[in-house]
């Protein structure tokens, strides 16, 4: 299984696979498949996975490379797995 994002906001806000899965209409095999980078979220899917864990939709759906969030006094950062790295002045 791959570590991705999505399974990382998973572990760190510590919710059963069947809960988010629930919350965004899907299976729980459906579900999986997203997590596990193998099918892409839809935009109203990343919308609803927004809400549950209070952030932007948008890096959810791999526009960002890490998303920074506050839960209680705490801040974390998680940074996604696919990104690109490039020199100043490259791209």
């Amino acid at each position: 299984m791959k570590d991705t994002l999505l399974k990382r906001l998973r572990e760190e806000f510590k919710f059963d696979i069947d809960l988010v899965a629930t919350k965004i209409d899907l299976t729980v095999s459906e579900y999986s498949e997203i997590e596990n980078g193998n099918k892409k979220l839809d935009i109203l899917q990343a919308a609803k996975l927004g809400d549950l864990y209070e952030i932007n939709p948008s890096h959810l759906l791999e526009l960002a490379e890490s998303i920074n969030y506050n839960i209680g006094s705490h801040s974390r950062t998680i940074y996604s797995q696919n990104y690109f790295e490039s020199k100043e002045g490259e791209i």
